[in-house]
């Protein structure tokens, strides 16, 4: 398969692999990850064949790329407790520190 030649940036790289800077920075750290060139003093850059050869060699070590897992659902925050929290300018409560999350009466 051939890849245009040119270079990624981190940010181009960590989107491309949905991997974060620190996880690249670690690999990198650690030899497991394609060797960064300099492109300026204070910009490094990545060769787009060795990534996307590197992206490929990592999928064939886990049985092909990983399956799409869905949707993580977790639990909505009430939008009553958001009005309420900005118009009082006050943090939220802990759980159970007033009943039914109501403020407290003289407030």
């Amino acid at each position: 398969m051939e890849f245009p030649t040119g270079y990624y940036t981190l940010k181009q790289v960590c989107e491309l692999l949905t991997l974060s800077k620190s996880t690249i920075y670690w690999m990198r750290r650690r030899k497991e990850f394609v060797e960064a060139v300099d492109l300026t003093s204070g910009r490094i850059g990545f060769p787009i064949p060795e990534v996307h050869a590197w992206k490929l060699k990592r999928e064939e070590s886990r049985g092909g790329p990983r399956k799409q897992r869905g949707l993580i659902r977790c639990r909505p925050i009430q939008a009553w407790k958001l009005k309420r929290d900005n118009a009082l300018g006050e943090p939220r409560r802990q759980r159970g520190s007033s009943k039914a999350g109501l403020p407290t009466p003289g407030r």
